[in-house]
This record gives C-alpha cells, sequence and structure tokens, in this order.
C-alpha cells in the first residue's frame, strides 16, 4: 500500500493532538514521522494558505489548529469510525429518500467546495452535470440535518422507481469500496505494537491516515443497501483494536512533545 502524502501526516498530527499547537511542538510531533523542521513549518505555511489550518497569535508564538470546515470533516470520519457506527442496524430503513435540488452558489470554489461536501456526506447527482441529489434518508435525523446545511429545496419520501441494486452500486461504487476496506482491514490487523512511544505515534498516524482516506468515501447507507458487503464492518473493528493497543503510548509521545517542543 502506497504511503500517504506528508501534508495529510502533518494535518493527522493535529488530529490525534487534539488541540492548538506551535511550529515547534510540530516539530517535534513529526520529527519520529521522517519529517524534518525546516520541511514541517513549510507544509504549515502552506497548509494555512490553502485553508486547512488557522493561525493565531504572535509570529515567533503562533499556534495552528484545523479550520473549521476541515473540523467538520474530522468529525465526519470520527463518526463513521465511533463504536455507534456498528450498531446503526438497529434503526430499520424506512425506503425513504432525500432529493435535494441544489441552488449552487456562483463562486467557483464556494461551489467545488459545496460538491466536495455533498459527496462526503452521501449525496450523489442523479445526472452528469445535475444539480438534483440524491441519498437514503438515513440515520433519518443525520441525513436531514445534513440536507438542511445546502442551499435549495429537499423533499422526504419513497421513489416511484425503486433505483435497483446495480444503479445503487454504481452511484457508490460499492463493491470497489468493499474490496478495498477489506484488504485495508488485513493490513490494519497485522501491524505490530512498537516498542518505544515515538514509533506508536508514528505507527498511529500512518494506519490512522490510511483508514481516514477509504473512509471518507463511506456514504452512510443503511445496511439493506451493502447487501451483504462487509468490508467497512471489518476494518472498523480492526482500526478499533488497533487504538486501543497503539494509543495510550502515542499519546504518551504527544505529552512529552508538547511539554518540550518549544
Amino acid at each position: 500500500m502506497k504511503r500517504h502524502p506528508t501534508r495529510t501526516l502533518l494535518f493527522g498530527i493535529f488530529v490525534t493532538a487534539g488541540r492548538p499547537l506551535t511550529a515547534g511542538q510540530v516539530s517535534k510531533l513529526a520529527s519520529p514521522l521522517g519529517i524534518s523542521s525546516s520541511n514541517a513549518k513549510s507544509l504549515l505555511t502552506r497548509l494555512v494558505a490553502e485553508g486547512a489550518l488557522e493561525r493565531s497569535g504572535p509570529v515567533r508564538l503562533a499556534k495552528y489548529v484545523p479550520s473549521p470546515s476541515q473540523i467538520d470533516m474530522v468529525d465526519g470520519i470520527n463518526a463513521r469510525l465511533r463504536a455507534e457506527t456498528l450498531e446503526q442496524d438497529l434503526e430499520i430503513w424506512d425506503g425513504g429518500w432525500l432529493m435535494l435540488v441544489l441552488s449552487p452558489p456562483q463562486n467557483r470554489t464556494k461551489r467545488e467546495q459545496m460538491h466536495a461536501s455533498l459527496w462526503f456526506d452521501g449525496f450523489r447527482a442523479v445526472a452528469d452535470s445535475s444539480d438534483t441529489y440524491l441519498r437514503p434518508a438515513w440515520p433519518k435525523q443525520w441525513a436531514i440535518s445534513r440536507a438542511r446545511l445546502y442551499p435549495g429545496t429537499c423533499t422526504y419520501g419513497g421513489l416511484l422507481t425503486p433505483l435497483g441494486e446495480s444503479k445503487v452500486d454504481a452511484m457508490y461504487c460499492l463493491d470497489e469500496l468493499d474490496r478495498e476496506a477489506k484488504a485495508l482491514s488485513r493490513w490494519v490487523g497485522r501491524r505490530k505494537t512498537p516498542g518505544s512511544n515515538a514509533l506508536a505515534f508514528a505507527e498511529l498516524l500512518d494506519a490512522g491516515g490510511r483508514v481516514a482516506r477509504l473512509i471518507v468515501h463511506d456514504p452512510r447507507l443503511p445496511p439493506v443497501l451493502w447487501n451483504n458487503r462487509t468490508g467497512l464492518r471489518e476494518l472498523i473493528r480492526s482500526y478499533q483494536e488497533f487504538e486501543r493497543r497503539i494509543t495510550p503510548a502515542a499519546q504518551r509521545f504527544v505529552e512529552d512533545s508538547v511539554s518540550s517542543g518549544d
């Protein structure tokens, strides 16, 4: 499996640390990842320019935090990885769908950001170049709350003509997602517990980044639409077990680095 980009690892530092960090603290935390201090500081500047991080405070003591849009993404990934995700079968899907007729913003950047957000929330365009999006109304309250965030008109109900299994599979690339999740689950399951806190931190970011990059493709569909595909469930269980083993040592490295990073 390919290693993810350095910028992804650097952003993962903030997710794992769960607090604002100075450039010195980031450099300390990036060391076991093979990222030099100068490279870490350069990447911080780039992530601020891209809007992924926000910077505040005096130059030499500035602190960095993920931007609100990135926090929303992180929260969405965490929601997919929480234990409750495996128990959502308790809510039976009533067959209802949400149809959102979007009123997209004129600004191209904002429009692209909105389309990316819709995709992450499991909405799919009904046709190429269409501003009409569909997703199952499940989990119902979550799906409705996400639909309310977008400008336009949204309706809820059953489809007069069911999409059919092949159409749903094509909309969400379920077979491919299932195969990739199973392969990654096996990879995560083979990870060993490192002998040092620093290596545990590096291992957590490596595995966590790989899992996050795949989980963003999870459209949060009702179990019946997965049609016995179990890859994502297997991946979530493997990663939860991996986290239980590795997180205590990784967090010790975070605490030591944050206290001495400046």
